[in-house]
């Protein structure tokens, strides 16, 4: 058989071991996917419950009085914690929300801009950028929970409450669906944005809206309570919104590359035939001249 088959042969063997490994790659995310989905479906009604919790606290309390809800004017220091994933093979996933983080902090007019990382891809890339980090949490992205989140809301609560930082963002990507994900920046700290402040407070200074419930002790002791609770709730949320998004890109990733596989098999196997029916031509020709030249 000419070399050329058996190299076409050889080819074959190697791209059906690497799409026997893309498939297997395939199943695991989709498998983590389905396990992120869900938590991330069921921490939503937590996260948002909580937050209409404080909003509905906050309107019997002057946002101005109290530093998680109406922050420092003019500031001067913010902390972005940026979420991506320690791996990667999973598509522009990564990318992306490095992309995001970018732009993000090129419009910040502070002097004084400090990141967070959560996952490899992201503390590297920030730093090849020339951004400070103050702190690098890893193997927490891919499968995130509440005990392993806290420890970043903790650092940036103390960060903004020591007045080292005057805002919290994070950056993170949003899971909307198997194919969208859309990287996302939101203000952790202060509680209410800037654009938002406005409306809260009525002209006179008083507070909007009529208490639907009495809060025990008192409506300022009760925020103390739940506004650091909430900061690491919507940090955990981030977190299983990326996770999600990571291994659906991943799935998406592999699915594609399997998909591209099977196509170059195709093509190979078309073209081994056909190199393998002109060998074999060419050989019965051969043989047919051969029996002639003996006659």
């Amino acid at each position: 058989m000419p070399v050329s088959s058996r190299l076409i042969r050889r080819r074959i063997r190697s791209i059906a071991n690497t799409r026997k490994i893309t498939k297997a790659m395939e199943l695991v995310a989709a498998a983590k996917m389905r396990r992120s989905v869900a938590l991330t479906t069921s921490s939503r009604a937590y996260s948002s419950t909580a937050k209409r919790i404080v909003d509905d606290v906050r309107r019997l309390v002057d946002p101005a009085t109290h530093p998680l809800l109406a922050g420092r004017p003019n500031p001067v220091a913010s902390l972005i914690i940026v979420t991506a994933a320690d791996r990667g093979l999973c598509g522009g996933f990564n990318s992306q929300i490095v992309k995001k983080t970018l732009e993000f902090l090129a419009t910040r007019t502070e002097t004084d801009l400090r990141v967070v990382t959560v996952g490899k891809r992201a503390e590297a890339a920030i730093k090849r950028a020339g951004y400070p980090i103050l702190a690098a949490f890893e193997a927490i992205s891919n499968a995130p929970t509440f005990d392993r989140s806290r420890p970043v809301g903790e650092l940036a609560y103390r960060a903004f409450m020591d007045g080292e930082v005057d805002r919290v963002f994070v950056m993170y990507t949003d899971f909307r669906s198997a194919i969208a994900q859309v990287p996302t920046v939101a203000q952790l700290l202060p509680i209410i944005p800037e654009d938002e402040l406005t409306s809260a407070v009525d002209a006179d200074g008083g507070v909007d809206g009529e208490a639907g419930a009495i809060f025990e002790p008192n409506p300022r002791a009760v925020l103390d309570r739940l506004l650091p609770r909430l900061l690491e709730t919507r940090i955990y949320q981030a977190l299983l919104e990326s996770a999600a998004s990571e291994h659906s890109s991943r799935m998406m990733t592999m699915r594609n590359a399997t998909d591209n596989a099977t196509g170059i098999l195709d093509d190979l196997t078309f073209t081994y035939n056909q190199a393998r029916q002109a060998g074999i031509t060419r050989e019965i020709s051969e043989i047919s001249a051969g029996k002639a030249a003996l006659e």
